[in-house]
């Protein structure tokens, strides 16, 4: 054998016990997995029901109705708290909608969503609620099984096994349905106003995917703009459907006078809705690929990004964006944070929730040095969302350690009114 022939045989010897070492390589490895959650569609259409108040255990988001405030149960299903005295909220009953993390409102009528469902529940009388409509399937899932029904989310755990080395670069890396799964079920997204000659519509907090304007539902889950005709409240009716961007990663709605600004993983969207059956495209703000919702006072926009499990990178800032020309939005500044989630913006000070870092309050008048400006820090509890009530000096903040209150007259020492905890 030549010396060029047993060197090219060498070389193909040592590639294929490389092969085979590669084949037959192990290693233990930690990691999060991912588990589908299925459900039957006997067991995902169940019609709500009311039960006796019951404790907040896993609280999500918020929605300020007149003196009532809805708080959602994560996949569980609606509180309904009585606020007509906000030092002493009282808890009047539990709505149990399987699978509900969103929630609006118009006149009696209470929009929620039973995993891929959307109801229109009747609760003129919170004691003998009606369910007035179903829109079956308004909701994607995430896959099928012929026996065990539609995937309706994902449920993590960690793991430790045994795999192949060449899985174990990621084997818990989510895919694009598993992010979607967990987008439409964290309730953990827009002080969603309505506006028009309807006074009957509530608001919502900054991480809302619902949204009443007049009469019509505005709804986004993780690709698509849903619209409804809800004219007549108790039978909401889909007139048209958008997607946004890129068609992934969709996760607030904020409506704003005649313009809807949809947050998304990679920026904010803007759309002109002064057509409101029939929104249009304006133009978008791009960011890095975190977490995003979005509230909007006058000519500026306050943006919080933060990482997470959802968010695959690590930039935790508010980001203030110029929209007065809502062609070309720009960015003014970035303030660092710890885990900033929902906000709320009156009167110049934003109360925004940082997450384990809890409820800060800033002076935003100097939209350059918002950071130099903290008014106000209680950092005892972890914050996810907040409602500023118009004209009240309330504040309503949510997360997981319940439901507070506080009078914002001085927003230097906000003062707490009450606090309705979590049971533990």
């Amino acid at each position: 054998m030549n010396k060029a022939n047993f060197l090219f045989s060498a070389l193909c010897l040592i590639f294929l016990l490389n092969s085979c070492v590669k084949d037959d390589c192990t290693r233990m490895m930690t990691y999060t997995k991912f588990d589908p959650v299925y459900k039957t569609y006997d067991e995902i259409r169940v019609d709500p029901v009311v039960e006796p108040a019951r404790d907040l255990i896993n609280p999500g988001k918020i929605y300020l109705f007149g003196s009532m405030i809805l708080v959602n149960e994560i996949d569980e299903g609606v509180h309904v708290i009585d606020n007509s005295n906000p030092a002493s909220p009282v808890k009047l009953a539990f709505i149990a909608i399987p699978g509900n993390v969103d929630i609006a409102m118009s006149g009696t009528i209470l929009y929620a969503d039973n995993y891929v469902d959307l109801l229109a529940i009747d609760i003129a009388d919170v004691q003998n609620i009606r369910l007035k409509k179903r829109v079956n399937d308004a909701f994607p899932n995430f896959g099928a099984h012929p026996d065990k029904g539609v995937i309706v989310k994902y449920d993590a755990r960690e793991v430790t096994e045994e795999v192949k080395c060449s899985e174990a670069g990621n084997p818990g890396r989510m895919t694009t349905d598993m992010l979607m799964a967990q987008n439409m079920n964290s309730g953990g997204v827009s002080a969603a106003s309505g506006g028009g000659s309807r006074e009957a519509i509530g608001i919502g907090g900054s991480m809302a995917r619902f949204a009443v304007i007049s009469q019509n539902l505005y709804v986004v889950d993780n690709t698509d703009l849903h619209v409804y005709d809800i004219n007549v409240t108790d039978n909401p009716t889909r007139v048209n459907q958008l997607q946004v961007g890129w068609g992934w990663g969709i996760e607030t709605i904020f409506p704003y006078q005649d313009k809807l600004f949809i947050g998304s993983n990679t920026g904010m969207f803007i759309y002109d809705n002064s057509d409101p059956q029939n929104p249009t495209y304006m133009s978008q703000f791009m960011h890095a690929d975190v977490c995003d919702p979005v509230f909007v006072d006058g000519n500026f926009a306050y943006v919080t990004l933060r990482s997470g499990t959802r968010c695959q990178d690590f930039q935790n800032q508010l980001d203030v964006v110029d929209i007065s020309d809502l062609m070309n939005p720009s960015l003014v500044s970035s303030t660092s944070l710890t885990n900033p989630q929902g906000l709320s913006v009156s009167n110049e000070k934003l109360y925004l929730c940082d997450g384990r870092d809890g409820l800060k309050v800033f002076d935003v008048a100097d939209k350059f040095n918002i950071g130099q400006n903290q008014l106000f820090h209680d950092g005892s509890f972890s914050a996810y969302d907040a409602i500023t009530i118009p004209n009240a000096n309330i504040l309503l903040v949510v997360g997981e350690d319940g439901f507070f209150q506080y009078n914002t007259t001085s927003p230097a020492s906000l003062q707490l009114l009450s606090h309705i905890p979590v049971q533990k």
